[in-house]
């Protein structure tokens, strides 16, 4: 059975943010668009140094990555230049006039313009393991939701192969033929170990390729482009439903290691938009009444973010740090009763999903071939830690907190891969870290954080931290290696949409308006960077 099935409330919240992007104040017609346009413009005029202030990091951080063969032939190069400075100004002009109301919608608008762009600039098969994201989520397009191991294979389409002999090529310097492939053949992997939904959007935009018989590329780009049409849809609700820290959600939200996921056919992509919108969700029950119903969504949530990447599961630990007063009943000794029950829901599920079937699917793959070559063994290494609990703990309290030096990563992750390095600019890597460190910790606080809320964020994001790590021990370290083999920065990011919660000390009276205008400025340009990284690099 082949899948079509989008929620209909998200499909019709596309239509309706795409129709309503010009109406964000008015009833938008015919007779009043010479308005619009003129007081669009005096915006535009107001917010000048802003602008000004755009366009010249823009062009120095161009000046930063062009290299030679950039100044040999800057065709393509100054295009770009010319795109991102023009949908830049057109989007901080937006940003300034409606962020106050609708900041959710031109969050959308903003993630889906740049993120076509980038779904199509990104080489093929550039991001993380995006080869084997390929292989299944083809085989979703054909409605095959548990992939079957036999003989030592998965079965999908002769395509499969031409991605990936064009690893890190762009759409101008692809060889062979193009038109989709659909011979049976097959692959010895395809992630069946993760769950069907992961693959739904990338399955559809698959699917709509073979529909309408386009070219082999179109599979990676419509793939890619279904992933970020949810994940744009889903910072948009978070971003409407949270009451604090919407800019530093949309920040983070559109940093470019988290876009360079999303744009991607990666699983990441979806752990991504679920993670947001957990955390909104979680900053909208500290604020506000909730419910028996708004724990249970929580839980669900929380259960399907988890089986993306099982550290995640953990996220269920916010529930005991809300404010039990917030609950809307009578009895509020109930509280604690619906979070032990969701804790025990989602611990369950994801322990029965392990064990029966994550791990043994986790075997039908090249890993087994890595796991048997280099004596990694979960078992083995669980009786090693228990012998060796001093070896271990040395160990753990000296590697764990080093691998925070891992997140300086996040700063120059923005681009694909040259040599199987993230490459970009020195001088917008060090703009994102200052920024970064700057939403985290000194973003002006709306409300008051409850002690509380803050603490049991912290918690959980401690748990989840040491989570990977120790998954990565178990599964991925050969037995008595105690080093953390294939840790990424990539496996933290929903993270980083609790650090301003976590670490925001400024309750000054500085006026956030002001604020926010050089953060939607910083916003439009690291997307910038990203793309006139990609163009200096591979165009």
């Amino acid at each position: 059975m082949r899948v079509l099935i989008i929620r209909e409330d998200i499909g019709q919240y596309i239509l309706n943010t795409i129709s309503n992007m010009y109406m964000m104040d008015t009833n938008f017609d015919i007779n009043s668009a010479k308005d619009y346009l003129t007081d669009f413009k005096n915006c535009l005029f107001k917010s000048k140094k802003y602008l000004l202030m755009y366009v010249i990091l823009v062009v120095f951080a161009s000046l930063t990555m062009f290299k030679q063969n950039n100044y040999a032939s800057p065709k393509f190069e100054l295009v770009m230049i010319c795109v991102v400075v023009i949908l830049g100004i057109i989007f901080l002009g937006l940003l300034f006039k409606y962020s106050d109301k609708e900041l959710h919608k031109i969050a959308f608008v903003i993630l889906i313009i740049f993120g076509l762009i980038l779904c199509m600039m990104i080489p093929i098969d550039s991001v993380s393991d995006e080869g084997e994201h390929l292989v299944r989520a083809e085989m979703t397009s054909r409605g095959v939701l548990f992939p079957e191991y036999v003989n030592g294979s998965y079965e999908t389409i002769g395509s499969i192969y031409f991605f990936l002999k064009s690893t890190d090529s762009t759409v101008f310097n692809i060889n062979g033929d193009t038109k989709i492939n659909y011979n049976l053949t097959h692959y010895d992997s395809a992630f069946e170990q993760n769950p069907f939904y992961g693959y739904i959007f990338s399955g559809l935009g698959m699917f709509f390729a073979k529909l309408l018989n386009l070219n082999a590329i179109w599979m990676l780009w419509l793939g890619r482009i279904f992933n970020i049409v949810f994940y744009a849809s889903m910072v948009s609700y978070a971003i409407k439903k949270t009451p604090i820290f919407k800019v530093p959600l949309l920040f983070i939200a559109c940093l470019p290691v988290c876009l360079f996921q999303a744009c991607s056919l990666s699983i990441d992509s979806m752990l991504l938009s679920i993670g947001i919108y957990i955390i909104a969700y979680f900053f909208y029950m500290c604020e506000n009444e909730f419910t028996r119903r708004d724990i249970i969504i929580f839980s669900i949530l929380t259960l399907l973010c988890g089986l993306c990447k099982l550290p995640f599961l953990g996220l269920v630990f916010l529930l005991f740090f809300l404010p039990a007063e917030n609950l809307k009943e009578d009895n509020k000794n109930r509280f604690y009763l619906y979070c032990i029950m969701g804790l025990i829901f989602v611990s369950v599920i994801g322990v029965l999903y392990s064990k029966y079937y994550a791990g043994p699917a986790l075997y039908h793959s090249w890993r087994n071939t890595y796991m048997v070559n280099n004596n990694v063994s979960i078992s083995g290494q669980i009786n090693f830690i228990l012998n060796n609990p001093i070896v271990f703990t040395q160990n753990f309290f000296d590697k764990v907190p080093n691998g925070i030096e891992m997140f300086t990563s996040l700063f120059r992750m923005y681009s694909p891969r040259l040599g199987d390095e993230y490459v970009g600019s020195k001088f917008v890597s060090a703009l994102i870290t200052l920024f970064f460190g700057f939403i985290c910790i000194g973003y002006p606080l709306e409300n008051k954080i409850k002690t509380k809320a803050r603490i049991g964020a912290l918690f959980t994001f401690a748990v989840i931290y040491v989570g990977i790590y120790i998954v990565m021990l178990l599964s991925w370290s050969p037995v008595g290696n105690l080093k953390y083999t294939g840790i990424h920065i990539r496996y933290f990011l929903p993270l980083l949409f609790l650090l301003p919660f976590i670490l925001a000390i400024n309750d000054s009276s500085v006026k956030k308006d002001n604020i926010d205008r050089y953060v939607f400025v910083m916003i439009i340009f690291f997307i910038s960077s990203m793309i006139l990284s990609i163009s200096t690099g591979y165009y």
